[in-house]
């Protein structure tokens, strides 16, 4: 297995829980706007991100689009549509860069792109055990594309899958919440899966990205 990929699916694995909820709870689950009312599931459309282009941090390659996001402040990305691209965006953005912020940057992308709650405090405690220092220096994951499974205005499932130097394919299942004006990844307090398996090939519904 490809050192890197060892690397980040044990910190995620150790620190995020980002595997959040399994695609058929979401399914089951309405969502909630920022008032309690309940929201309805939208049709979830295969939109790809319109001006595509590429920003590196730490070593890895992320989409900007028009969709979002408008701002990057340091480590942290802001400013995400409140559209299924634009979820899509921010869990590919907060899944990376909460999992290669160096010691130095994590706390900024905790507080201001994970939702609120206590997998929040749980993901900061054990990072608070791991240094990060420098970015990668070979070896990244290439983000390929994402599969929406489920979205309201209030969440969002989001399957992402990436390209490793050896071909292989991983799927990280996030799960994102409109929060204070932004999608900010939502991180359960228990993870009841890994969040990131392995794949055999890229799915046939794949919002693919244009190569780089």
């Amino acid at each position: 297995m490809n050192p890197f990929r060892t690397h980040r699916i044990g910190v995620v694995a150790l620190l995020v829980f980002t595997g959040t909820l399994a695609v058929a709870g979401l399914l089951a689950c309405s969502g909630q706007d920022t008032n309690g009312s309940a929201q309805p599931s939208t049709t979830v459309t295969v939109t790809a991100p319109t001006g595509l282009r590429w920003q590196s941090f730490q070593g890895v390659d992320l989409p900007v689009a028009d969709q979002g996001p408008e701002r990057i402040d340091g480590p942290v990305a802001s400013g995400f549509d409140r559209s299924p691209v634009g979820a899509a965006l921010a869990a590919i953005h907060s899944t990376v860069r909460m999992s290669i912020a160096t010691d130095s940057q994590w706390p900024a992308v905790g507080q201001r792109m994970l939702a609120e709650g206590p997998g929040r405090d749980s993901w900061a405690t054990a990072r608070a055990q791991v240094s990060i220092t420098a970015p990668i220096a070979s070896g990244a994951p290439k983000v390929a594309g994402y599969v929406i499974a489920h979205y309201t205005l209030a969440d969002a499932a989001v399957d992402i899958y990436s390209i490793h130097p050896d071909n292989s394919i991983t799927r990280n299942n996030a799960h994102v919440l409109w929060q204070g004006g932004d999608w900010r990844l939502h991180l359960p307090e228990d993870a009841t899966s890994p969040p990131v398996t392995t794949a055999a090939v890229l799915p046939a519904d794949i919002v693919a990205f244009t190569p780089r």
